[in-house]
Order: C-alpha cells, then sequence, then structure tokens
C-alpha cells in the first residue's frame, strides 16, 4: 500500500491523539461529564462531544473492550424509556449511534430503535428534531443502517426499504455533508449508485472546484480558502466568524469520510476528497498541531469537535486504524519524556492556608434583580475583605477597588456555559455591545450549578425602567436604540442569506410555536379553567385556528426562508436592554447620549433572524403600552416603536429583504404564544397551591395573547397571497 501523501503524519496524529486522551480529565463537563440534574441527564453538548470522541478513538484503532470505550458504553446505556424520555430526539440519536458502534446488544438499543421507527410520520419521514424531515429521516436511516449491519435491527426495517428511502433521500437533501452520506449510505445498501445518483456525486466534485478545495463553504468565506490554498491562514483572520469556519470544516470532515470509501467504485472523485484533506491538514500540521487547533477553536467544545471530526476523516483517508501510524511515535513520547520537578506539597498546602485564612464576606444579603423565564438567577452582592487578625474591629474591612458591588449570575452549568459559548462567538466589532461574560467563578459540582462574578451595571437602567421613569432620557432613546440594534445586527458586517435547507424559518419560529401552543391549551383545557362561561368550546376552536395557520406557514415556508441572515439576541425585550445617559465629558466626541449594553446572551446566533428580534421587542413594548393610561401623542413608547418600525424598514430595503415585514409579524406571533406559555408557569404554580382563582386569570390572559397571536399569523398568511 502507498502511504498517502499528509505531511508531518505521525507527529500530527500522535499529538492530536494523545492530547484527546486527555479530554476526559481536561474538560469532564463535555467527556463522559457526571450527571447535570436530580433526573441523571447528561447535557445535549456533553452527549454530542463524548459520541464523537468514541468515534474518534475507534478511528484511532482502539477496541469497544478496552477501558476508555467500554466506560462510555456504559455511561450512554441509560435506561429507555423512562419517567422523563419516551420520544427519540436529537440527545438520544448521538446516544443510540453510540451504542451501535460500542455495545450494540445492549438491552437498552431494541427500545430505542422501536421508538425511532414509531417516529415515522404519514409522509414517510421521521420527526426528530428542528433540522427538518429530510435531515430527521437521514439520520434515522443512517442509524436503522448501522442496526442493520450490527445484526440488531430486529426486523424493524427491511433492507428494500431502506435501499430505497437512502435513494430517495439523495435528491431531497442539499446540504453538502448530508447529501454525501445519503450517496455513501444508498452505495453501501445497493452496492453501487445509478446513473441518476451519479450526477449528485458529481456535483459535490464540482462545489469542491468552485470552492478551492473546500465543502460547505458560504460565499463570504471563499478569501479564507485562498488563504488556506496559499498555507497562510492564521487565527486571526477567522476571530469574526470563527463559528462559519467551524462548519466549513466539519462539513468538509464529513464529505471526505462519507466519499472516501465511494473511491473505490468512482476512482474519478478520488483527487478530489484527497485533495480537500490535505488542503485542511496542512493548516494544522506539524509540532504546534494541537496549538495551533486550539487558536483556531478556543471553544472547548469546538476544539473537541474539530478534532474528532479530523481524526475520523483521516482514517477514511488513510483507508485503515489510525494506530498503524501512531503508535511508534507514542512510544518515543513516552521513552523521551523527562520527569517534571515536582514543587514540595507543603507550597501547596501554603497557598490553600492563605486563601483559608483570608476573610471574604457579605455586606448584607444578596439583593435579587430578576427573575426571567431561564433557571439562572441574578443577585447582586457587597463583598468587602477582613483582616482575620481583627475579626471584630469594622475598621479593618477593605472594598474592593472598582467592585464595592457585583453581579453574581447562577444556574444550571448547562446553561451558563452556553451564555459564555455565545460570548466567545461574538464578532469582535460588536463585542462592547453586550455585558461581559467571564469564565465561571465557582462550580458546585453536587448541585451541578455554575456561579459567574461580573461587573455590576450598576450606573445602567433597563430599557423597561428608563422609559417609565426617566423622562429626560426619552427623546435619546427613540432616536438612538435603533440604530444601536441595527449595529448588532450588522456583527461583522457579512450578510450572507439564510439556507432553505437549513430550515432555519422552522427552528426559530414554527416548530416553537406549535410546541408553546400545545402546552397553553393542555394547560387551560386539561385543568378545564374556562368551563364556567362556555369558553371552553372557544379556547378549542382557537387552538385548531392556531395550528392550522401555523400548519400553513409550514407547507410555505420555502417562500420566507430567503432572507439575509443576522446576528441575532434571541430573546430581545425592553428588561435585556440596559441604558444609561452619557455624561458629555466622558466622552466628548460622540454624539451619542445613551450606552446601551445587551444581556442574557443564552440564545444568541451570528446566523439569525434580524426580524424576530424587531418583533420579539415590538410586542414587549405594546404589552408594556397596555397598562398605561398615557395618550398615544405623549407616550415615550409609541414613539419609540414607530422609530423602530422606521429604522427596520430602512434596515430592510438597504439589504433587499422583501419578506421582513411579513417575519416581523410571525416574530410577533411567536412573542405573543412564548408570553402566553410564560403565564402558564404561574397558573400551574396557583393550582399547585389550590388558588383557583388566580389559575383561570391566567387562562383568560394566555388567551387573550393568543387570540393577538392569530391575527399575526393570518396577517402572515394574508401577506404570502
Amino acid at each position: 500500500m502507498t502511504l498517502p501523501h499528509l505531511p508531518h503524519l505521525e507527529q500530527t496524529l500522535g499529538d492530536l491523539v494523545l492530547d484527546l486522551l486527555r479530554a476526559r480529565a481536561e474538560h469532564p463537563e463535555l467527556v463522559l461529564s457526571p450527571p447535570q440534574d436530580a433526573r441523571g441527564d447528561a447535557s445535549a453538548n456533553a452527549v454530542r462531544v463524548t459520541q464523537h470522541y468514541t468515534m474518534a478513538l475507534l478511528a484511532y484503532g482502539f477496541l469497544p473492550e478496552q477501558e476508555e470505550l467500554a466506560e462510555a458504553a456504559t455511561w450512554f446505556a441509560t435506561p429507555f424509556p423512562n419517567e422523563y424520555h419516551r420520544r427519540i430526539d436529537a440527545v438520544e440519536m448521538n446516544r443510540l449511534e453510540a451504542l451501535l458502534a460500542l455495545r450494540p446488544a445492549d438491552p437498552t438499543v431494541l427500545p430505542r430503535l422501536e421508538q425511532l421507527t414509531r417516529q415515522r410520520t404519514a409522509d414517510d419521514y421521521f420527526d426528530i428534531q428542528a433540522g427538518g424531515p429530510a435531515f430527521d429521516t437521514l439520520w434515522a436511516v443512517k442509524v436503522l443502517a448501522q442496526a442493520r449491519d450490527a445484526g440488531v435491527l430486529n426486523g424493524l426495517m427491511t433492507d428494500k426499504n431502506l435501499a430505497l428511502w437512502s435513494g430517495h433521500l439523495v435528491s431531497v437533501n442539499h446540504r453538502e455533508k448530508d447529501l454525501a452520506l445519503a450517496l455513501r449510505i444508498r452505495c453501501e445498501l445497493k452496492g453501487g449508485l445509478t446513473q441518476a445518483h451519479l450526477k449528485y456525486l458529481d456535483k459535490l466534485v464540482g462545489i469542491a472546484e468552485q470552492n478551492g478545495g473546500l465543502w460547505g463553504l458560504s460565499q463570504d468565506m471563499r478569501g479564507i480558502a485562498e488563504q488556506m490554498g496559499r498555507h497562510q491562514l492564521v487565527a486571526e483572520q477567522i476571530a469574526d466568524h470563527r463559528d462559519i469556519f467551524r462548519e466549513t470544516i466539519l462539513s468538509t470532515c464529513y464529505v471526505i469520510e462519507n466519499l472516501m470509501p465511494l473511491t473505490v467504485l468512482y476512482p474519478h472523485i478520488e483527487e478530489t476528497v484527497r485533495r480537500a484533506m490535505e488542503m485542511w491538514w496542512q493548516v494544522f500540521c506539524g509540532e504546534n498541531a494541537v496549538n495551533t487547533l486550539r487558536a483556531l477553536f478556543p471553544n472547548p467544545y469546538d476544539y473537541l469537535l474539530i478534532v474528532c471530526r479530523t481524526l475520523v476523516s483521516a482514517r477514511a483517508y488513510m483507508g485503515d486504524s489510525l494506530i498503524r501510524w501512531v503508535s511508534a511515535y507514542i512510544h518515543r513520547r513516552l521513552a523521551w519524556q523527562q520527569p517534571r520537578s515536582v514543587e514540595p506539597p507543603d507550597h501547596e498546602s501554603i497557598r490553600h492556608a492563605l486563601k483559608n485564612w483570608i476573610r471574604i464576606d457579605l455586606n448584607g444579603v444578596p439583593e435579587p434583580l430578576r427573575l426571567g423565564m431561564s433557571d439562572s438567577n441574578v443577585v447582586r452582592i457587597a463583598p468587602y475583605l477582613a483582616n482575620p487578625m481583627q475579626p471584630d474591629d469594622d475598621t479593618f474591612r477593605l472594598t474592593i477597588p472598582n467592585a464595592d458591588t457585583l453581579i453574581v449570575k447562577f444556574g444550571p452549568v448547562d446553561e451558563v456555559n452556553l451564555e459564555r459559548e455565545n460570548y466567545a462567538r461574538l464578532p469582535a466589532s460588536i463585542r462592547d455591545c453586550f455585558v461581559n461574560i467571564p469564565q465561571p467563578s465557582y462550580v458546585d459540582d453536587s448541585r451541578r450549578r455554575a456561579f459567574v462574578i461580573m461587573a455590576d451595571l450598576n450606573r445602567y437602567r433597563t430599557l423597561s425602567d428608563a422609559l417609565q421613569r426617566v423622562p429626560q432620557i426619552h427623546e435619546a432613546l427613540v432616536r438612538e436604540l435603533g440604530p444601536f440594534l441595527l449595529r448588532v445586527h450588522q456583527g461583522d458586517g457579512r450578510g450572507r442569506r439564510a439556507q432553505h435547507e437549513g430550515g432555519l424559518l422552522m427552528q426559530l419560529y414554527l416548530l416553537p410555536m406549535q410546541q408553546h401552543v400545545r402546552r397553553i391549551f393542555n394547560y387551560i383545557l386539561e385543568n378545564r379553567l374556562t368551563e364556567g362561561d362556555g369558553k371552553q368550546r372557544q379556547a378549542v376552536q382557537l387552538q385548531r385556528d392556531l395550528l392550522d395557520q401555523i400548519g400553513h406557514l409550514v407547507r410555505r415556508q420555502l417562500e420566507l426562508e430567503d432572507f439575509p441572515m443576522a446576528c441575532m439576541h434571541g430573546d430581545l425585550h425592553s428588561r435585556n436592554i440596559m441604558v444609561r445617559r452619557l455624561k458629555q465629558r466622558e466622552q466628548p466626541e460622540r454624539e451619542a447620549e445613551v450606552d446601551f449594553k445587551l444581556i442574557d446572551l443564552e440564545k444568541f446566533r451570528r446566523g439569525g433572524d434580524s426580524a424576530l428580534d424587531a418583533g420579539e421587542l415590538l410586542v414587549d413594548l405594546e404589552l408594556m403600552r397596555a397598562t398605561r393610561n398615557i395618550v398615544d401623542d405623549r407616550d415615550p413608547l409609541v414613539a419609540l416603536m414607530r422609530a423602530l418600525n422606521t429604522t427596520y424598514a430602512a434596515f430592510a430595503e438597504e439589504r433587499a429583504d422583501p419578506t421582513f415585514g411579513l417575519r416581523v409579524r410571525l416574530a410577533q406571533a411567536r412573542a405573543l404564544i412564548r408570553v402566553a406559555k410564560g403565564r402558564t408557569k404561574q397558573g400551574e404554580l396557583a393550582l399547585k397551591e389550590s388558588r383557583k382563582g388566580p389559575a383561570i386569570r391566567v387562562a383568560y390572559d394566555a388567551l387573550s395573547d393568543a387570540e393577538s397571536a392569530l391575527g399575526h399569523l393570518q396577517a402572515v398568511a394574508a401577506g404570502l397571497g
């Protein structure tokens, strides 16, 4: 066998594998993590990363019986179904894939396969997650074919049906990585491709030629491909679009992995596939491979995914387990390793003693700042240092410089980590628009809660508070809020268009609305909260009308899907916008009178829809306005809403986005349905406390929100014609 050409192969693979084996200790929250809650669940990110981790170790040459993979199999083999999990979702699919690769005979596998087949819809697609029916079905066929190969399909699906499905999926999956997977599955099930399928194989080759050798590359990233081709790519070049670059590399690795086995039957594609592998490899290969990849992908989640998929694609490229090329290098590394100088253990003990000696405490009780819809809490604290040798003498108290008050945000580890990860993904050009989110200061492992200490924005008010209590700032808010939000939406200034196959409209709007509508009306109807005055029938009809309108838009979603993507806050309301009136002496060169900061980044997306933020904020302002008895001409809320509508209309026209107004109405419907769903939490609490009166009021408020949402949905349908 001729060794394929990959520079510094032995050292690069060896260092990546060694670093991956250290991931369990370095990133315990992502690899074989402990449960994050009382139900015993691991986070979705941990399940996904651990699944990729196992695939990478198998590609390296580990056997399922070896310690690392045997432990992973036990970690994945949770009971199913159980009290909390009865459907197969994305987390359960990752779990099922891992079990089929590591321990296919495990008794938890067959119940998952049986449930997966039950989630086949009437139109012969599968319903798993919000990724769209074509991808869900492709994923299901991949897993069912994996079960077939492992001999555990148990008659749940015939080979004929799998082959028919795989052939159909070639024509409906248009993302390059999904198309490559569909072609490989079809080829394996039928022993080859038809002439009709071969044109899709040639399509993938053509895409790589157009994109400089890569797949999954957007138009605005072609300059990056050129830099890679000239061996000139550095981390700074992708700092403002790291998530887009990550998806490009992951797509390229997936396509390599799935097309390389096809080169035996279709040798004309081999040169293109090898070129892609070599192009990515040369970016990081050599003695600094690990450091280079960590610089390109500083977020641990991104880094581990990239390393794992690179190793799997390298295994496909090499045609054999990687251990064949790496084992000698690792043995030499062990032999050359010099013993490290060990610090006397007393030194570490002295450090611990010093930390315990210094007295840090709180002045007063932490002040709760809000109770949001998430599971996180935010409090303000006033810390101080005291001299432990004079514990009762307040004159020895020291206020921490520039930190007389601080903000502590705490909640589930995954939720806090998501906000930090989103902050890390912010384009550098707009990072100053957001509150700084540092690393966790403390993690309570027993409760799986993370605590983050942040600067206190005590000189800021929420937009909601400022609109109600600070009249001298109203004119500036009306004038400056819109331009500030447009700056955030524009991000790094690269306006990519949404891809139809990405199902962005379904993910952002339609699926959440479907889920929330069911939650709202389950609360109202199952608890019989509208029976007394004959409203029950109207509530049932309203639910049907909402679901009918949403279903109509699902069928017509492609008419709204083609729009320029933007940075999106994802939860933009008046309590998440902080404002501060600037004094002239603070920034004399600025014409602005207001400084803005956005908080709560759990739902931030670089590739989102600015219309969603606009619609959500407009609904929030309208709900605020409805509680006030102020004539329109004198109400700053009305002036602000008009200014925002004008600003966003110009923004849409400038970006050639003709459906922006319809998506704003869709976002307003989504926001109202979400508000109604949020109300049901209060109602459920009232019912638990046997307070039916408040629960009934909640039901009527939720119905009012739902009726308003229906009006927006009908307007969207009418706008589509």
